[in-house]
């Protein structure tokens, strides 16, 4: 390992269950809300369901524990990480880890300012007013609001959800994340859970639930519901977005590796099951139209016609306050998990916490100001960060591949694992040919969406998902880390050593 200097006592989880609230609030986001009821309806139910769990064993738990061994193994965030565990020469690498979680994170904080609003607007009376006059009014305000150009009023909303995450971030771990996060994740459960329970009341909710688990043995033969599986299980989890690195800097010596990142990855599954069973029973049983309602998109399906759907029927507004509160907290504790990634990258370089998290406040809402304004390019950042953050996990693949798979496990994971399941932590061996056939796939894809202008990528308002504009942005970030390589090397030399 290369030697760092200056390390000193740091901050620690204060236990195991406050890890796992944590690590769990960073896997556990609005994908699992309003993205898996979306997949399992446009990949024919059941099956997919079936080919996810699956996937969690194969790309997911594999990239957790090859994240959290880089944690806790070096007590340093991302950059750090990659510095002493693979030489000086590869900091750039982490520090492009790092630094797609953080773009990532400056148009994510955007989606808790719309949740913020829309609670504000339930609580304030909007359902009544949707009452008397319909679908029309929930799509004008939606309108109004967030796709307006610029939108002034999502911008506030978006400004005032950073504050709030920084605010957060600056207590530090126990007295902040930690806190927030064994609040937020029991939350998100007993809120999905009690809204499953009053669900399946409406008449006809059961049809929701039949459409979900119906399982097409012939599915298991296609490879586009296969590929899908692959993506939800690896944008659901946040496998290999660095994040969880991060965490386990924290985290205690004796810490089960392995068992956290099934737990993690398991319980993640089970929120967006959670979910699947609000959302497909409600759009089943009170939409006129279930498919066109599952085909609004993210935004469609939760701003105008879940919101619709609460209105007309018993109970409604105590539903939509369930929803959108589980929704809140599924937001915010990703927020934080991204904008701490910053922060302890920073406070490796000698930052103390308070001027590492107000620098990364003021990068978000510089940042993030261009897709708060223009869902355009809220829409552009959410692609080429999202298909960035696969290159993310190669990342990870690649550093475990070079350190050492066998030395990693023999050192690290199995003498405090109490699971020891040897195999899937090896698949982390396979990880780079199984991201060569995911990320081709979304590659190809945008490449079909833009016939003969799949080169393009300026506007990026109108070439916003181009596998140009991904290039030219992915290039433009990596350029300037290989550029900064020595100087973060040399700065990086604080790690967190724990008792």
């Amino acid at each position: 390992m290369a030697e760092i200097k200056n390390a000193a006592a740091g901050e620690q989880f204060s236990s195991r269950w406050g890890l796992l609230c944590t690590i769990l609030g960073m896997a556990v986001g609005t994908g699992n809300i309003w993205r898996f009821p979306r997949e399992v309806v446009g990949n024919d139910g059941g099956a997919f369901i079936l080919m996810v769990f699956i996937t969690l064993f194969i790309w997911a738990v594999p990239l957790i524990c090859a994240e959290s061994v880089f944690g806790k193994k070096s007590r340093m965030a991302n950059a750090g990480a990659f510095k002493v565990l693979l030489g000086g020469k590869w900091t750039w690498i982490g520090g492009f880890c790092f630094m797609v979680c953080m773009m990532l994170g400056s148009y994510y904080v955007v989606v808790l300012g719309w949740v913020m609003k829309y609670l504000y607007l339930i609580f304030t009376g909007f359902l009544s007013q949707v009452q008397s006059q319909g679908v029309a009014l929930t799509t004008k305000t939606w309108n109004d609001f967030a796709m307006a150009v610029p939108a002034y009023e999502a911008w506030i909303w978006f400004a005032a959800a950073v504050i709030i995450a920084g605010a957060i971030i600056f207590r530090g771990i126990q007295n902040g994340i930690e806190i927030a996060n064994k609040i937020m994740i029991p939350a998100i459960f007993i809120l999905l859970a009690v809204l499953v329970v009053r669900v399946l009341m409406i008449p006809n909710a059961w049809k929701g639930l039949e459409y979900m688990y119906h399982v097409n043995p012939a599915d298991f033969l296609k490879p586009k519901i296969w590929l899908a599986a692959f993506t939800q299980s690896a944008w659901s989890t946040g496998a290999g977005w660095g994040m969880f690195h991060v965490y386990f800097v924290y985290s205690a010596r004796d810490e089960d590796i392995q068992l956290n990142a099934f737990t993690v990855a398991f319980g993640d599954t089970v929120a967006a099951m959670l979910a699947g069973m609000v959302v497909l029973p409600a759009v089943f049983a009170l939409a006129p139209d279930p498919a066109a309602v599952m085909n609004s998109g993210a935004n469609g399906l939760t701003f105008v016609n879940l919101t619709n759907l609460f209105v007309h029927t018993p109970g409604g507004f105590f539903m939509a306050v369930l929803f959108f509160l589980a929704l809140f907290s599924a937001a915010l504790s990703s927020v934080i998990a991204m904008l701490e990634t910053g922060a302890r990258n920073m406070i490796d370089m000698g930052f103390s916490r308070t001027k590492a998290t107000l620098c990364w406040v003021v990068f978000y809402i510089f940042v993030g100001t261009f897709s708060a304004l223009d869902n355009r390019v809220f829409e552009n950042q959410d692609m080429v960060w999202g298909v960035g953050l696969l290159i993310s996990g190669l990342c990870y693949s690649l550093g475990a591949l070079k350190y050492g798979v066998d030395k990693l496990w023999t050192e690290d994971i199995a003498p405090c694992s109490d699971i020891k399941i040897r195999w899937m932590w090896s698949m982390i061996r396979f990880f780079p040919v199984i991201f060569a056939l995911v990320w081709g796939w979304w590659v190809w894809q945008t490449i079909t969406w833009y016939p003969g202008e799949w080169y393009k990528f300026w506007p990026v308002t109108k070439y916003m998902y181009t596998p140009a504009v991904m290039v030219v942005e992915w290039g433009i970030l990596f350029l300037v880390l290989f550029l900064l390589n020595n100087k973060m090397r040399d700065k990086l030399v604080h790690s967190n050593k724990v008792d």
